[in-house]
């Protein structure tokens, strides 16, 4: 076994471990009426991690075929964690179309540079990585538990309620004389019944509440793309120096011969 097929090995280990993690929390989120959806800064960190090191490995290992392999490995985990259906299929399947996309801008921006540039290749590669995570993550929500509570609940999330007390405090606190704290129990009860008459009004659409939060989770993702995608760009630099410091990646510098139009 030479030394790029066992860093190759590697490199697809460490994509395995991360992509089993990432997964598996996204599996294991859950929603209640008191505290909304939880998150796990862990699983955050990993995800970036993820995503890093996978763009990484389109610079390290240039060919399409690694973006097959990648785009398998992350498939497959999400389809034995998430189960086995046509919409997680189609997701895998526009995961993969994103990796070869990701593949072809690393390669696009790494041909014909003088000067090696990792952080434009990086970022050249990033965007359709995290995006092809996103279009998996709104699949798998649309199918998750997580809409099913919110849709059984039939009411709306407690940020809702806090949300509108506030705006009731805003809006008629002033005008209310009395006692502190017979003002905060009339506002309390002006912000309740707000809050029931919205769950009332809403309560015939909540079975269309999975679609559209999906379909909203994906454009807001979207939005915080930049923020996964410099966070990875970040790792990506950061494991790129270490590869380099710790001697199993080199640059070199070498000739080249270039077509030249004379007339």
């Amino acid at each position: 076994m030479n030394k790029l097929t066992l860093k190759l090995i590697v490199w697809h280990g460490m994509v395995a471990v991360l992509a089993w993690w990432v997964w598996s929390y996204g599996r294991s989120v859950s929603f209640n009426a008191v505290t909304g959806l939880n998150f796990s800064l862990s699983a955050g960190l990993a995800f970036v991690l993820l995503v890093g090191l996978i763009a990484l490995e389109y610079i390290l290992f240039p060919a399409r075929r690694w973006a097959v392999s990648i785009s398998a490995i992350v498939g497959l985990l999400f389809i034995a964690l998430f189960g086995f259906t046509w919409l997680n299929l189609l997701a895998v399947f526009g995961f993969w179309l994103f990796n070869f996309y990701s593949v072809s801008n690393v390669r696009n921006e790494m041909t014909g540079r003088t000067k090696l540039n990792p952080r434009i290749a990086l970022m050249s590669g990033l965007y359709p990585i995290i995006i092809g995570f996103f279009l998996m993550i709104s699949f798998a929500a649309y199918q998750s538990q997580v809409m099913k509570d919110i849709e059984r609940t039939e009411r709306l999330p407690s940020q809702i309620q806090t949300l509108v007390q506030q705006v009731a405090d805003q809006m008629f606190g002033s005008n209310i004389e009395s006692s502190p704290k017979q003002k905060q129990a009339i506002l309390n009860q002006v912000a309740n019944d707000i809050y029931t008459e919205i769950n009332n009004f809403f309560q015939p659409y909540f079975k269309y509440t999975p679609p559209i939060l999906s379909f909203t989770l994906f454009l807001i993702l979207i939005g915080l793309s930049w923020i996964f995608a410099w966070l990875a760009m970040a790792m990506g630099l950061i494991l790129f120096w270490i590869l380099k410091k710790t001697k199993m990646v080199k640059v070199e510098e070498r000739d080249t011969k270039a077509e030249v139009l004379i007339v």
